[in-house]
């Protein structure tokens, strides 16, 4: 064992009988100070990314990752039909991180029940379409079963326009369109969904397309677009260029071409807020960081004045100013290996607590969400570790010089 661990390693078991040291206090508010931090520093890492993962999952659940759409700088629910004949449509289904793509309808609507009538918007879907995102915020009913062979007539709408228009699953649905003349079809409620998204909950339904297709006198082959949906978020404004490149030169021949809208640009306001998350994670990492390094600068000072005899002795016998302060900086790292340890392990307690049982709820009209929201993002919590270890011990090497200032003499008479 070296000279500076074997000091090291004493310093925590010995002390004069009856000797008072401040250190030690000092030392285990420090601790403290550490993992009350990192518990702070986890759950606030795991929370604001949960957060921001389940509002992307949300939006993207109704508009997609990118629509394929046509180029006519059209922004309202009725879109210019496109065709499916496109040869870049396969194309683009094999393109690195896209995970899958399907054709879809969007059509204005009011819904009548007695004297009570809705505005929403219908979106069409077909065979290929994914219910995972709705299957997950169903609270009754099911899905529509779609096929390639038969037409449903079932309508999957929102709790928040079923509670207004006092709807339960199994009824009939008078669904009226502003058109010449005004058409009128009829839908089974099969389903209701539930996502807290306000914004969308009390907008969207969902329907076979081929009804929206004839209500719109279109081929069986024309569609409003194309949603298209990717494997990482991170990547979608990546992957919308590479396929905006690929399509914006090619026409068809009624001299069209298709455009490609992200879901960043369909829903800006929503992601500008999430972004501002992160300054709020960052604020709250360097505070933390900052008071636990404070504490832990107080604590070794402290240490340093107690033992400035020993301090003195060490050099007249002959001791370098490196290997001293390497007995400092290897208690230091100890205590902060101490304190990170246990914020740890109750830090990820608490998250997994909160995944698991929902300890915590939330206003779903103020948050969109109905608990507070859990991400275990490993590499997270990984790097945050390392930044607060590296961090916390970097701080400490500034009270540790002061240990090169000391000379023998002086600090051996010190008292």
């Amino acid at each position: 064992m070296s000279f500076a661990r074997y000091i090291a390693k004493r310093y925590n078991h010995t002390s004069k009988k009856g000797e008072q040291l401040w250190s030690k206090p000092m030392m285990r508010i420090a601790v403290f100070g550490i993992i009350l931090g990192m518990i702070v520093m986890i759950t606030a890492v795991a929370i604001i990314t949960g957060f921001k993962n389940q509002i992307r999952e949300k939006v993207t659940g109704f508009s997609a990752h990118i629509q394929l759409v046509n180029r006519d700088l059209n922004r309202s629910y009725e879109y210019t039909p496109v065709d499916n004949n496109w040869e870049y449509l396969a194309e683009i289904q094999h393109y690195e991180g896209v995970n899958s793509i399907h054709p879809f309808i969007t059509k204005p609507g009011v819904i009548k029940k007695d004297d009570e009538i809705e505005a929403i918007v219908l979106k069409g879907v077909d065979s290929t379409y994914s219910w995972s995102f709705f299957n997950k915020y169903l609270i009754s009913g099911q899905a529509p079963k779609l096929d390639s062979t038969q037409k449903s007539n079932g309508i999957l709408l929102s709790a928040y326009i079923a509670n207004r228009l006092k709807l339960k699953v199994g009824e009939r649905i008078n669904m009226f369109f502003m058109q010449k003349p005004i058409r009128l079809r009829r839908f089974k409620l099969i389903g209701i969904y539930q996502t807290n998204l306000k914004t969308f909950d009390e907008l969207y339904a969902v329907v076979d397309l081929r009804h929206l297709q004839k209500l719109n006198n279109w081929e069986p082959n024309q569609y409003s677009g194309f949603e298209i949906m990717v494997n990482d978020f991170e990547q979608v404004r990546q992957i919308e260029r590479k396929i905006s490149s690929r399509v914006a030169l090619e026409f068809n021949s009624k001299n069209e071409s298709l455009q490609t809208i992200s879901t960043l640009d369909m829903s800006p306001q929503i992601y500008d807020w999430l972004q501002l998350q992160n300054m709020n994670v960052w604020v709250i990492l360097i505070l933390i960081t900052l008071v636990a390094g404070i504490n832990m600068i107080t604590g070794l000072l402290i240490n340093i004045l107690e033992k400035t005899n020993q301090i003195g002795l060490f050099k007249a016998m002959g001791a370098t100013d490196k290997q001293i302060i390497k007995i400092f900086m290897i208690n230091a790292a100890k205590i902060i290996g101490k304190g990170m340890l246990w914020g740890n392990v109750i830090g990820i307690t608490l998250c997994y607590l909160q995944q698991e049982f929902g300890l915590v709820s939330l206003d779903p009209d103020s948050y969109y969400l109905s608990e507070v929201p859990i991400n275990f993002n490993w590499t997270y919590f990984i790097l945050l570790n390392a930044g607060a270890f590296i961090v916390n011990l970097a701080m400490m090497i500034l009270p540790s010089l002061i240990i090169a200032r000391i000379r023998p003499v002086q600090a051996i008479k010190f008292n």
